[in-house]
């Protein structure tokens, strides 16, 4: 039934002639003619031309965009409120109690080097790691682990309480990319890895200051800081 309906549709256009440039029309729809004003008043648009008579029409002084007649226009009756740091970083925070408790439950294991890929998995730090993890120093009077860590930051306090314990700690900058190879490497099998970024000139700073313990700091800078802080917590 249906071949059919397929040789009777063959033999229809076998009638009608081979489409070229000589009988190709445009679509009627397709285009809408411009309309000639000022013509007469058979075109509906013929002595004032649609425009009416006098008035800012007319004459062609319309006011420029936003202005309200003389009332206080929108964009000055509305106060200002404040702007959008593009260069804002937003940090996951870890406390240190949280970071032993983890410890002390096995979820963490001290012997290994700890980075923000077992943070995130282990559920020390929960939800999305958007920019990276910053130490604090909440818990530093129960803190006792010796742990290698490497985060995004961590404050001075945080820094003393873990290296007072012997432990050792290190500030690393990823990029979002970074971080996504990262936490999810099962997203980057069988693919080349991007090569890690490095610190904007706006970070770069914090990153390679040995105080902070940045990881592109001299190596004998921060062996040097380090030090003096064992020396410091002897000391206390």
């Amino acid at each position: 039934m249906a071949s059919c309906h397929v040789r009777n549709n063959l033999a229809a256009l076998r009638q009608l002639p081979r489409v070229a440039l000589n009988n190709i029309r445009d679509i009627p729809e397709a285009f809408t003619r411009k309309h000639r004003k000022g013509r007469g008043p058979g075109s509906k648009k013929g002595k004032t031309c649609g425009r009416g008579h006098k008035g800012q029409g007319q004459r062609n002084t319309k006011p420029r965009l936003g202005f309200e007649g003389g009332n206080t226009p929108f964009y000055l009756s509305v106060p200002k409120h404040g702007f959008k740091n593009t260069k804002q970083k937003f940090y996951s925070p870890l406390n240190l109690n949280r970071l032993q408790f983890f410890v002390d439950s096995g979820r963490l294991n001290p012997k290994e080097p700890i980075n923000m890929y077992h943070l995130w998995r282990s559920g020390a730090v929960g939800g999305r790691i958007k920019d990276g993890v910053k130490l604090l120093g909440t818990g530093k009077t129960w803190f006792q682990a010796n742990i290698d860590i490497e985060v995004s930051r961590a404050s001075k306090t945080a820094i003393a309480a873990i290296e007072r314990q012997g432990g050792k700690i290190t500030c690393a900058h990823y990029n979002r990319l970074g971080l996504r190879v990262l936490l999810k490497p099962e997203k980057f099998e069988g693919q080349p890895i991007p090569r890690r970024a490095r610190p904007p000139n706006d970070l770069m700073k914090y990153y390679v200051d040995p105080i902070n313990r940045g990881y592109l700091a001299d190596p004998d800078e921060l062996e040097k800081a380090r030090e003096a802080n064992r020396l410091a917590s002897e000391v206390d």
